[in-house]
């Protein structure tokens, strides 16, 4: 790829085991491991691709480990950021209910950057503890727009990406 029209930073946010690092892997790879180590600090990486009416995009990908231990470190990740995806599990109440404290931490170091929410693991229907209603009504609560995904099939990762992606670059270039 040549120089890219856009470089832009997107940070990952949500508790530990949420599927992050799967998201991230599924968009950069297209691969699904049932096994990774939980992120620890943080992960970086990097994916080239063209966008419909933009050109080329070079995002930087910042996988924030969800661990209580590292919230003091998230405001300096969060340096710079020009979204997130905000990551909570289906199958998991307690990581919905912990979404405000990522929402407020990003606010408060990123202002009114945009940030997606992703209900993850869409693909474990019968265990659904968290509907889709739900996150539709916290989404809309804050302005954000939300896409419901599933690493392990791959349904809908791209396009969470993208839209985060798009939003960015509108925002930026409509300044």
């Amino acid at each position: 790829m040549q120089e890219p029209n856009y470089i832009i930073k997107i940070c990952l946010l949500g508790e530990a085991n949420v599927g992050k690092t799967s998201l991230v892997y599924r968009f950069i790879e297209n691969k699904f491991r049932e096994n990774y180590k939980s992120t620890l600090g943080v992960n970086l990486l990097k994916k080239d691709f063209k966008l419909k009416d933009y050109g080329d995009v070079s995002a930087q990908i910042w996988d924030l480990g969800g661990q209580e231990s590292f919230k003091s470190l998230r405001k300096l990740y969060l340096e710079g950021a020009n979204g997130a995806l905000l990551v909570f599990d289906t199958t998991k109440k307690k990581t919905f209910e912990k979404l405000q404290d990522w929402i407020q931490d990003f606010k408060q170091a990123r202002g009114d950057e945009p940030i997606v929410l992703i209900r993850n693991k869409i693909d474990l229907k019968d265990n659904t503890k968290v509907s889709d209603s739900e996150a539709l009504e916290l989404a809309e609560s804050y302005d954000m727009k939300y896409i419901s995904t599933s690493a392990k099939t791959g349904s809908n990762v791209e396009d969470a990406f993208i839209e985060l992606t798009k939003v960015i670059l509108n925002k930026n270039l409509n300044q």
